[in-house]
């Protein structure tokens, strides 16, 4: 009932807010501009106005009473998300206004210019409306959160408003620098160069205010030790998020720089502009390089958690997935370059331009992919349970079957346009031109696309060793008490045999030390049915993994009737992910809807290889 009525005020207020501020925003541009807006225009913003302003103050009011009133009520993530959310609203617009003001006041200046007037009035008007709501929701917001500490949802909010404000001021101060940068490397003395002077200057104060505003009050409550905001896992995902788009724009860059010096080293023009590669790579190191630098300040401070770590393998590996495909496009592209070179000596001054792109691809890729794999294979290699779950972790799974499938494509396309054209001509189709010439491209891929086959197979199998040795030595560190009636008891050790060979079992009540079998067990596995007293089970510190069985007037709701048919299969598994560390899950048996959506999964890879074998051979042909 409460949240109902919250999303109802809250919602409701945004309406009526927003309506408010944007025709009031118009209403006095409107009166102040040099063309005059229609009779109609004035209407319609002028009756906005006046049913939106009550709509927002008696919707806000109210939620204010509220709050007043009731910690939980300024304490709730919907008033956060109403606060947060505007404040988003506001600050995006804010931004362009302001620079709108700052433009067309330089540009009164400039006598050649367009009459800037309107310009003015509307950046002026907007940045003033803007900004006092904007301070206003700062001020409550801040008032909250002395009031009533953010836990929770209510502290994401937060978090998530402050990280991404800081995302889209670093954005803006980077098309500020960049832009600046490529002014001091290309100076231009004309009106073009002057306004490009403004708009970055205007870009790199804006973009500096915005982040550093942001990005201040997200390190104070990092640095508050505050247990939510030190264990989140959106920080890490914005830190890794940027340095991942750096990198990306940093790879890109460097690559038509390099090419360009490459082709003026092969004797040809340089193609595009340099200048603009050079500083996008320029402001995309140095952001880069920050934030690397906040991200071992923060595992300094405090310990990584799983959630974490899951968003430091996915920056990690995807680094290093954008150098391996840079890596495997320069190095097939040479290997093609090379065997047309070798065999065909005419196309030889031909060939400088492919030379010099496949040449600064594989130049920038292969380091790229050096430091990040080589990042990764270290946390791999660590010898403690650290290494064994970055061994088995999904992304780093994902990541290497994912080459293998690109690799299998590759040598099938590869091997597929090969033995099509060597058949089309052994069944007497005529070929024009060198026959090794032409299929260079496709031997040279076939031959990176081995390559990584072998590369990442033995990763895998390296990990599967390392991680079944680990699960080795776990099993021999744990001794498990079975408790169960006689067969049933004997059904379950024997499918612990079968699963974990391992472990140390014994079947409670066989021997006759019943008492020291379970005060030695690391775990109890078995059954519990309601004559059973729970208070016995409290005498022994063993973790206690328990099915509990259907009796007279006894039934246990939420327990699907399919476990109870396969319990020793379900204690098995238990075990297994209690040893692992991981939340118990039921077994759950294949059901026909899995099956049909397998199949046609299946399917549609299988419809996708063959247009993508389809469309390769074209592309070779």
């Amino acid at each position: 009932m409460m949240t109902v009525r919250r999303w109802y005020l809250f919602v409701s207020a945004t309406i009526g807010l927003q309506g408010f501020v944007w025709a009031l925003i118009w209403l006095l541009y409107g009166a102040v501009a040099a063309d005059q807006p229609s009779v109609l225009q004035t209407a319609f913003r002028l009756s906005a106005l006046l049913i939106c302003l009550p709509l927002w103050l008696v919707h806000w009011l109210w939620g204010e009473r509220l709050a007043r009133r009731d910690p939980d009520e300024r304490a709730s993530a919907v008033r956060k998300l109403h606060l947060y959310g505007n404040l988003a609203a506001f600050l995006i617009p804010l931004t362009s206004s302001v620079r709108d003001f700052g433009e067309a006041v330089l540009l009164l200046t400039n006598t050649k210019a367009n009459d800037p007037w309107g310009q003015l009035w509307y950046g002026l008007i907007a940045s003033i409306v803007l900004g006092v709501m904007f301070v206003y929701h700062s001020v409550v917001a801040r008032n909250d959160a002395h009031q009533a500490p953010l836990t929770g949802a209510g502290a994401l909010v937060r978090r998530i408003y402050l990280l991404v404000a800081a995302g889209v001021g670093l954005f803006i101060w980077t098309s500020g620098a960049a832009d600046l940068i490529r002014l001091i490397l290309r100076p231009m003395m004309s009106t073009v160069g002057m306004n490009i002077f403004i708009n970055s200057t205007l870009n790199l104060l804006i973009g500096m205010t915005v982040w550093v505003g942001h990005w201040w009050r997200a390190q104070r409550l990092f640095d508050s030790a505050e247990e939510d905001e030190r264990a989140s896992a959106f920080r890490k995902f914005y830190l890794y998020l940027v340095i991942v788009v750096a990198a990306m724009i940093a790879v890109t860059t460097a690559v038509v720089v390099l090419a360009g010096i490459f082709r003026t080293l092969l004797g040809l023009t340089v193609e595009g502009d340099l200048v603009d590669a050079i500083a996008s790579t320029l402001v995309a190191l140095v952001v880069a390089f920050y934030h690397a630098n906040v991200l071992r300040s923060d595992a300094a401070a405090i310990a990584e958690g799983p959630r974490q770590a899951a968003v430091r393998r996915l920056a990690w590996y995807l680094i290093a997935a954008i150098g391996q495909v840079a890596l495997i496009v320069g190095l097939g592209g040479l290997l093609s370059v090379i065997i047309r070179a070798v065999f065909d000596t005419d196309v030889i001054a031909d060939l400088r331009d492919a030379l010099a792109w496949f040449g600064a691809i594989l130049a920038v890729g292969f380091p790229v992919w050096l430091v990040a794999w080589r990042y990764v294979q270290r946390a791999a290699m660590i010898a403690d349970s650290t290494g064994v779950a970055e061994r088995s972790s999904l992304i780093r799974r994902i990541y290497l079957f994912g080459f293998l499938f690109v690799a299998l494509v590759t040598l099938v396309v590869s091997f597929s346009y090969v033995m099509f054209r060597l058949i089309s001509v052994a069944l007497g189709e005529s070929f024009a031109g060198n026959l090794l010439v032409d299929l260079a491209q496709a031997i040279a891929f076939s031959l990176i696309a081995t390559g990584v086959l072998v590369t990442h197979g033995l990763a895998l199998r390296a990990d599967t060793r390392v991680r079944e040795a680990a699960e080795r030595s776990r099993q021999a560190q744990v001794r498990v008490a079975v408790w169960a009636p006689n067969d049933m008891a004997i059904a379950i050790a024997e499918t612990l045999r079968q699963q974990l060979p391992q472990l140390g079992l014994t079947i409670v009540g066989q021997t006759g030390e019943s008492e020291t079998q379970l005060a030695s067990a690391d775990f109890i596995v078995g059954v519990w049915t309601p004559e059973s007293d729970p208070r016995w089970f409290h005498r022994y510190p063993a973790h206690k993994l328990l099915l509990p069985l259907n009796s007279t007037n006894w039934s246990w709701v939420g327990i699907d009737p399919e476990v109870m048919k396969t319990i020793p299969l379900q204690l098995a598994q238990a075990v297994r992910q209690a040893l692992a560390g991981e939340p118990l899950r039921p077994r759950r048996s294949v059901s026909a809807g899995l099956i049909v959506g397998t199949v046609v999964a299946i399917g549609f890879i299988i419809f996708i290889l063959f247009g993508v074998i389809q469309i390769a051979l074209l592309a070779f042909a």
